[in-house]
C-alpha cells in the first residue's frame, strides 16, 4: 500500500514550497546538524539524557501551543498563558500545602479554574468584541497579582509525593510500547489519507511530499526508540497525545474547517452559516485548560510553585513557536505539526546556548530577535502568496 502511495502520479508543483512543516524540519534538522558537529556542543548535545531532556523542557510550550494554534488562526492572541500558568499552580499548590487535599482535588480545582477564565476571555472576544491583545493583556496583569495575593506572595513548596507523577518518568518497556503506537498510528494514516484522497477522486499529492512524510516518520520513530530506550518523561507523552488530539482538530473535525474559515474572513463566515461567537469561545476555553495542564506539569516538575516567576515570558515563547511552525498572525492559516516543529526549534536554541555558556542577556537578545524574524518571515510568505 505504501509503494502505491508513493507511485501514484501528482500535479507538476513544489513540494518544498507548498509545505510549510517540511520546510521548518529542515531549519530544525540544520540547528541538529550544527550543534552535533560543532566541537563544543558535539558530546553533550547527542547524549540521549540531553535530547530527552529538551523535549521535556518543551513539553509546556508545545501544550499551550496547541491551543494558540487555534486561537491565532482565527486571528487572535492570547497574552495571558504564562501568568494563567502561575495562577493555576498556585491553586494546586495552595490545596496540596496549605490545606493538605490530594493531588486529584487540587487537579480538578486548577482545571475548573481554566474553564471559566476561557470562559471569560472568550466572551470579552466574542460577544463583548473587546480585541483579543486588550482581553488578554489584562489577564497578563491580572492573573499574575492574583496568583501572588492568593499566596501571599511567597513560594509554595515542597508538593506532595501523589502530585510528582505528572513530572516523572515511565521505565523503557513501556516507553518502547508508546513509540510503537506512535509509529503504527502514523503509518495508518499516511494510508488512510491515500485511500480517502482516492475515495474522493482528489488529486493525489506529490511523491516528494508523501515521500518525505514516511521518511520523517521512521526516522522519528528511531530516533524516539533510541533517545527514550531508558525512559520517557511523562510531559512528553502528555504532549505528543495533546498534540495529536490538536491536528486531528484541526484537519479533521468541524472545529478545524471554522477556525480557518474564521481566520480567513470572519464576516463572510458568519454570512456562511458558521457560529462564529461559538467558535471563538471554544478556542479560547482550549487553551486556558491547556495552559493549566501546562502548569500543574510545570508545577510537579519543579516540586513547587513561585508565583512571581512561573510562566514568566512563557506567552512569548509560545507564540515564537507558533509563529516560526508557520501559523499566520493575520490568522487563516495553521499547522499543528509546525507548531510542534517550532518548539523544538525554541528548545534546541535555548539548549544550544546553554551548552555554550552563553550570556543570559545575549540569550534574550537573540530571543527577541528570532522572534522578529519569525514575525517578517511570516509578513513575507502571506506577501508572496497574495501575489
Amino acid at each position: 500500500m505504501i509503494q502505491s502511495i508513493l507511485s501514484t502520479t501528482a500535479p507538476p508543483t513544489s513540494a518544498f514550497r507548498q509545505s510549510r512543516s517540511l520546510r521548518t524540519a529542515l531549519v530544525l534538522l540544520g540547528l541538529w546538524m550544527a550543534l552535533a558537529l560543532y566541537p563544543e556542543t558535539r558530546e553533550a548535545f547527542l547524549a540521549p539524557g540531553n535530547l530527552s531532556n529538551i523535549t521535556a523542557q518543551v513539553a509546556e510550550i508545545v501544550i499551550i501551543g496547541v491551543g494558540m494554534t487555534f486561537v491565532v488562526l482565527t486571528g487572535g492572541i492570547d497574552l495571558s498563558v504564562g501568568a494563567g500558568m502561575a495562577f493555576f499552580g498556585v491553586i494546586a499548590a495552595t490545596l496540596q500545602i496549605d490545606h493538605h487535599q490530594p493531588a486529584i482535588v487540587a487537579i480538578v480545582a486548577a482545571l475548573a479554574a481554566s474553564l471559566l477564565m476561557g470562559l471569560w476571555h472568550g466572551l470579552l472576544v466574542a460577544h463583548l468584541k473587546v480585541p483579543p491583545f486588550i482581553a488578554t493583556l489584562s489577564g497578563f496583569l491580572a492573573y499574575r497579582g492574583l496568583a501572588l495575593l492568593l499566596s501571599n506572595a511567597r513560594g509554595l513548596s515542597p508538593m506532595n509525593s501523589d502530585f510528582a507523577f505528572l513530572g516523572g518518568r515511565i521505565p523503557g518497556a513501556a516507553a518502547t510500547a508508546v513509540c510503537l503506537l506512535g509509529f503504527a498510528i502514523a503509518v495508518s494514516i499516511l494510508v488512510y489519507r491515500h485511500r480517502r484522497r482516492r475515495a474522493f477522486g482528489l488529486p493525489a499529492e506529490a511523491p516528494s511530499l508523501v515521500w518525505g512524510r514516511a521518511i520523517a516518520i521512521a526516522v522519528v520513530f528511531l530516533g524516539a526508540l533510541w533517545v527514550y530506550r531508558a525512559s520517557m518523561p511523562v510531559p512528553v507523552l502528555i504532549a505528543a497525545v495533546v498534540t495529536a488530539i490538536g491536528a486531528l482538530l484541526l484537519q479533521s473535525s468541524r472545529l478545524g474547517r471554522y477556525a480557518f474559515a474564521i481566520g480567513g474572513n470572519a464576516e463572510a463566515a458568519r454570512l456562511s452559516g458558521i457560529p462564529v461567537t461559538r467558535v471563538k469561545v471554544a478556542v479560547y476555553l482550549m487553551t486556558s485548560v491547556l495552559t493549566a495542564i501546562a502548569a500543574l506539569i510545570a508545577a510537579s516538575r519543579t516540586n513547587g510553585v513561585t508565583p512571581g516567576n512561573m510562566g514568566l515570558i512563557r506567552e512569548l515563547h509560545v507564540i515564537t513557536a507558533v509563529v516560526i511552525g508557520g501559523t499566520s498572525l493575520s490568522g487563516g492559516r495553521a499547522t499543528m505539526v509546525g507548531t510542534l516543529l517550532g518548539a523544538l526549534i525554541f528548545g534546541t536554541l535555548s539548549n544550544g546556548m546553554n551548552l555554550l555558556n552563553l550570556n543570559s542577556n545575549w540569550q534574550l537578545i537573540l530571543t527577541g530577535m528570532i522572534i522578529l524574524g519569525a514575525s517578517m518571515l511570516d509578513s513575507w510568505s502571506t506577501r508572496t502568496e497574495a501575489r
